[in-house]
């Protein structure tokens, strides 16, 4: 019995057997945690910051990125939609609570694209309008908001916004406000849908010259009535270089550079022109008027991509109409591959 415990022994003390470890959550070193951290999903990291406050400063340490980002809401209510990874849709009637949680999105989000949507002003929420926190995304997108808010949030915006977006549809006159926006300023690229007034163009065209913008800005925006154009032309008199039907160029105080304003106008826009589509591009001095593109479809189709869909769909219903002196009927109604109202 003495000499098979001794041979378990010996057999036991040469295995090899690696270390089991018990450590708790709480035993870690913080840099192990924020590598932890760093894989979690939106959700998980919420509850944790929930067990304790030193939990709670390691999680606010660390930026999360979203692909899609949508806040929304009025003064009775504010909503939160985050991307299907993460999965977090919040609509929350207790404002103070989600006052709270939108500063923390501020603090820790990195979107993708951003889209806000605050149909009521939100000028009295005191945490809304001084809070510390910026929003950080590549592209905003403001959707029928009050333009107190498009001027708010646009100055909580970090620096490297790519792409604006904005439906003034709602929206009181404040363009002199975003255009003193460094944001707008500096932006490659961005749009107003449904502008009620003239003054857009020569505004933005003006803002461009004086803050000597790059080549390459471009502004885009849809105009709910007749006057831009000529507006434009009358203010700029003395800085022409051509114009036409479609275009005009005009000279910046850069003599490297130009402002090339173009109307959307082809055979489905000049019978279709409410609403009235216009670019204008910051353009090199060296670009000749043979090398301008004449396909408005593509940069329209940025703003409203289903817009010739729509047109062309009711330039055959007239067609219909008046050959055959009756409202066609098109057979079972649906919807197609994109979503839009289709009849079979």
């Amino acid at each position: 019995m003495a000499s098979e415990l001794k041979h378990l022994t010996e057999k036991t003390a040469k295995l090899s057997i690696d270390p089991i470890y018990d450590t708790n959550w709480s035993d870690m070193p913080d840099d192990i945690k924020l590598e932890c951290i760093g894989k979690m999903e939106f959700k998980e990291r919420l509850s944790l910051r929930c067990t304790a406050k030193a939990e709670r400063s390691l999680v606010d340490s660390q930026k999360i990125e979203f692909s899609e980002g949508r806040l929304w809401g009025s003064n009775r209510y504010l909503g939160f939609n985050l991307n299907y990874k993460h999965d977090v849709t919040k609509h929350l009637k207790n404002k103070t609570e989600a006052l709270k949680f939108m500063k923390y999105i501020k603090k820790v989000g990195v979107f993708e694209n951003l889209s806000i949507c605050f149909d009521d002003p939100l000028t009295d929420n005191e945490q809304f309008m001084t809070g510390d926190g910026l929003f950080t995304a590549k592209t905003i997108e403001f959707e029928q908001c009050d333009n107190g808010n498009v001027v708010t949030v646009l100055r909580k915006m970090q620096n490297g916004v790519e792409s604006i977006k904005i439906n003034a549809d709602r929206n009181k006159n404040k363009l002199n406000e975003i255009l003193a926006i460094s944001h707008v300023q500096n932006v490659p690229y961005w749009h107003i849908e449904d502008y009620k007034r003239t003054d857009s163009l020569h505004k933005v065209a003006q803002m461009w010259i004086d803050t000597n913008s790059k080549i390459g800005s471009t502004f885009q925006v849809t105009v709910l009535g007749d006057g831009s154009f000529d507006e434009f032309l009358k203010y700029f008199t003395d800085r022409i270089i051509s114009k036409s039907e479609k275009r005009v160029r005009i000279r910046s105080n850069n003599q490297d550079r130009h402002i090339l304003l173009e109307r959307g106008l082809d055979e489905v826009m000049k019978i279709f022109d409410i609403p009235q589509f216009f670019r204008m591009m910051v353009i090199s001095a060296e670009i000749k008027e043979s090398e301008y593109d004449d396909n408005c479809r593509k940069w329209i189709g940025k703003m409203d991509p289903y817009v010739y869909n729509r047109y062309e769909m009711e330039i055959v219903f007239e067609q219909d109409r008046y050959v055959h002196g009756y409202e066609p009927h098109y057979g079972h109604h649906g919807y197609d591959e994109n979503g839009w109202e289709a009849y079979y």
